[in-house]
């Protein structure tokens, strides 16, 4: 019970030499430490929250854009190419961030209303107006919403890299269900295993400082594409396309540590793990030997309601 509530750091290392763990308290010990830390957070409610993931996002909505956004535009825009265009009806875009989905699908559907949905009322400040009427920006948990919405009430649902924030089984149903019949459903999320060392230096930082342990989490980010396709299809969605993408990502020059915190990769894992100081120092060592190996890796679906 203990390593299933350790959730992030479930995965044992393979070895003490590969943390880095150079000092007179065994492994055993420090996997004890980290253990019974993590069982104690999660026993008394102290979970890594959808609000705690949003004032991530608040934190770096200034830098996000330009720090990571711009690294997923074009595998993005070859996604947003494969959508139906032209369509009537609303439109629904979750976890839309700053907006830059949102506007192509206003571009790409003039006849269509908008609503961009997000839990993170900064990253939503920086989408702005839109200037289009047609678009409606809407703070909200995107489960939240769905749950919320009209039964057939929507054209499409689209989103992207949000929906492992989230329960992706339970937001797969509800898009079937908002969705009218011959609605489309597309989506790209991050699986588990992407960018492995930043998570492995963080779970080696965890082992390491287990006191700076400050919540528990359980990421439901997909492990595999089977994990999203059996989903999807009892739902009773029909699967048009499907891709699984690896883009290499190469760290700017500087402080690793600095660029991640205006990404909002680790949005949420900050509530986490206090990462200053001696934790950081070591974080940002570790992280330095794997920087030439990060890779983003991701699903990219097109499904249909028939």
């Amino acid at each position: 019970m203990v390593e299933e509530l350790l959730a992030l750091a479930a995965d044992r290392p393979a070895g003490v030499d590969r943390f880095g763990l150079r000092t007179t308290v065994s492994a055993g010990s420090q996997w004890l430490r980290l253990n019974v830390r993590v069982a104690g957070l999660a026993l008394t409610g102290k979970w890594v929250t959808p609000r705690e993931v949003a004032r991530g996002y608040d934190r770096v909505a200034g830098t996000y854009n330009e720090a990571w956004q711009r690294r997923l535009r074009p595998v993005t825009d070859t996604f947003m190419a494969r959508l139906p265009g032209g369509l009537a009806g609303t439109i629904l875009d979750l976890g839309c961030g700053t907006g830059y989905t949102t506007a192509i699908l206003a571009a790409r559907n003039p006849e269509a209303t908008i609503h961009g949905v997000d839990i993170s009322a900064g990253m939503l400040k920086a989408a702005g107006s839109a200037g289009d009427s047609r678009v409606k920006f809407i703070q909200n948990d995107m489960l939240e919403y769905l749950q919320s919405a009209r039964e057939g009430s929507a054209r499409m649902v689209v989103s992207t890299w949000a929906l492992g924030y989230s329960h992706p089984a339970k937001l797969i149903v509800e898009c079937h269900r908002v969705l009218q019949a011959g609605g489309a459903f597309g989506f790209m999320v991050n699986y588990f295993d992407t960018l492995a060392p930043v998570f492995r230096a963080f779970q080696g930082c965890m082992l390491r400082f287990p006191e700076r342990v400050q919540r528990a989490a359980w990421p439901r980010f997909p492990r595999t594409w089977a994990s999203l396709e059996s989903p999807l299809r009892r739902a009773g969605f029909r699967i048009d396309w499907h891709a699984d993408g690896r883009e290499k990502i190469t760290p700017p020059e500087g402080s690793l540590l600095a660029w991640l915190k205006q990404t909002g990769i680790l949005a949420g894992f900050d509530a986490m793990l206090e990462l200053s100081g001696p934790a950081a120092e070591w974080f940002e060592a570790e992280l330095r030997r794997e920087a030439g190996n990060i890779y983003h890796h991701y699903a990219a679906v097109v499904a249909a309601k028939p």
